[in-house]
């Protein structure tokens, strides 16, 4: 495993994981609050974009990099059976439990399984699925294209992928933050996402713009053929 993904890991298991999930609650003191609103905007754009894909399909859904789980739950609630996977056993142990804690409260026993595993070093599924998403995932991934070759490889439909602007006013400030917590993040042009795609065959791609970064939503088997 690289130096890249070691220090990413370290950051996932430790103050990152209560710190994103924060996210999705608006928990937190005043500034804490502003910064998920202001700079973490295009999170939730995005994740309102991939629930309405999951409404359009129908099946089993891989939620690459699924961290607490929140997106999960949220496709499951939509009709989707959901797998979701992370290398960083601290989110899988909160993702767990707030699946427990929404069987409890909604008494609707949702299909979802948490699977603590490195998505690119030994996560290899029985199956393909039906729709692949990795939302806050390619922002700290070294090298991009085999692990979009390797989602496009165990996707039988579509697959969406975000990928965090190098152009956006946010970049500068989010990359000395990850930096001085020893995490390293990687940004995009819509060129260079463009150019990704094309590379590895995707003839079928649509890129949605959304508040500091990119939402890519592609036919994942014409990659293939």
């Amino acid at each position: 495993m690289s130096a890249n993904r070691d220090e990413a890991r370290r950051y996932f298991e430790g103050e990152a994981a209560d710190d994103f999930d924060a996210i999705y609650d608006n928990e937190g003191g005043t500034l804490t609050r502003f910064i998920n609103r202001v700079f973490r905007k295009g999170m939730r754009e995005r994740v309102e974009l991939t629930l309405l894909e999951c409404e359009r399909t129908r099946g089993t859904v891989l939620d690459v990099g699924c961290g607490s789980g929140r997106v999960s739950i949220m496709m499951a609630k939509r009709g989707m059976r959901v797998i979701g996977i992370d290398y960083s056993q601290r989110m899988i142990e909160l993702a767990r439990g707030y699946l427990d804690e929404e069987r409890k409260r909604s008494g609707v026993d949702l299909d979802v399984e948490f699977i603590t595993a490195d998505f690119m070093e030994s996560y290899d599924p029985e199956s393909k699925f039906e729709m692949t998403v990795a939302l806050g995932v390619f922002d700290y991934v070294p090298d991009p294209g085999p692990f979009l070759e390797k989602m496009a490889s165990i996707t039988d439909g579509k697959m969406i992928s975000a990928f965090p602007d190098r152009f956006a006013f946010q970049m500068p400030l989010r990359k000395l933050w990850l930096q001085k917590r020893g995490c390293p993040v990687f940004f995009y042009s819509e060129k260079d996402v463009r150019k990704l795609h094309e590379e590895l065959g995707f003839d079928n791609y649509d890129i949605t713009r959304v508040s500091a970064g990119f939402l890519v939503k592609a036919v994942a088997r014409e990659a293939l053929d």
